[in-house]
């Protein structure tokens, strides 16, 4: 699939497209939700955490590093990811992952996709859109991330959740042209992805809230558990790397199950 994905990136189809992988484990007997939550919180402190009970008797949980959105009032923040390497246990080798990660031109090229299409989208809705010329650098437990902290002043009034619900999703979660993008992920991926990709947060009646991006997560229903990973692709992409960085995202629920 990621090989498709990179001919129809060389090929002029589309920039960027976003694949993800889902893992069904199935238990001997049902895993205690609260247990798992407390050691995802435990092992991924900078992530934001969510549990919430679902209609079908399923439970949604997990650790996002990635905040779509924040506001407060006018002002907000967004804080998109996009281009990622491995951690390293030894602390020499992990100080060399971030110098590299911000030297390739591939990560680069994928982050800037994303970047630039929040602008275009923010730019008609502020009176102030800060954006910075280049990406720093967010770790994780078992990742590091290229970043950009986006912020702004709104002209008009707009909630926090219509504002998520405009930006949603992002080349981050699907990739560039959106459009191009979301066909051939129905073209290539054989499952439905269901929550994965979708916004997790809360809201109040005065227009304000907090979203994030449901990634690094899984669904728990009784015995059966599904967990999903995704990878940004663009033309430079590699698919041994590409199945490789969904494995170590997927490291997140699969240590909190033990």
């Amino acid at each position: 699939a990621v090989g498709e994905a990179v001919a129809a990136c060389r090929h002029g189809a589309l920039d960027k497209v976003v694949l993800s992988r889902l893992l069904e484990l199935e238990f001997d007997s049902p895993p205690q939700t609260a247990a798992i939550y407390s050691r995802l919180q435990q092992l991924n402190p900078e992530a934001y955490h969510f549990s919430l009970p679902l209609s079908c008797g399923g439970h949604l949980i997990g650790a996002s590093p990635e905040l779509l959105l924040r506001k407060q009032g006018n002002q907000f923040l967004s804080n998109p990811l996009a281009g990622s390497a491995r951690r390293e246990l030894e602390a020499v080798a992990d100080h060399r992952v971030p110098t590299q990660l911000l030297a390739s031109a591939k990560d680069r090229h994928e982050h800037r996709l994303v970047i630039e299409q929040m602008q275009r989208q923010l730019a008609p809705l502020c009176r102030l859109l800060q954006v910075p010329p280049a990406p720093e650098l967010l770790p994780t437990t078992r990742l590091w991330h290229l970043s950009t902290r986006i912020e702004g002043e709104l002209q008009a009034p707009l909630s926090a959740l219509q504002l998520a619900c405009q930006l949603h999703p992002t080349p981050a979660l699907c990739g560039y042209p959106a459009a191009q993008a979301r066909q051939l992920i129905a073209a290539l991926e054989p499952f439905d992805r269901g929550l994965f990709g979708g916004i997790v947060g809360w809201a109040d009646d005065q227009g304000n809230g907090e979203w994030v991006v449901v990634i690094r997560c899984g669904i728990i229903s009784g015995r059966q558990v599904r967990l999903f990973a995704g990878a940004g692709l663009v033309e430079a992409s590699c698919p041994q790397a590409e199945w490789a960085e969904t494995g170590v995202k997927l490291g997140t629920m699969l240590n909190a199950f033990e």
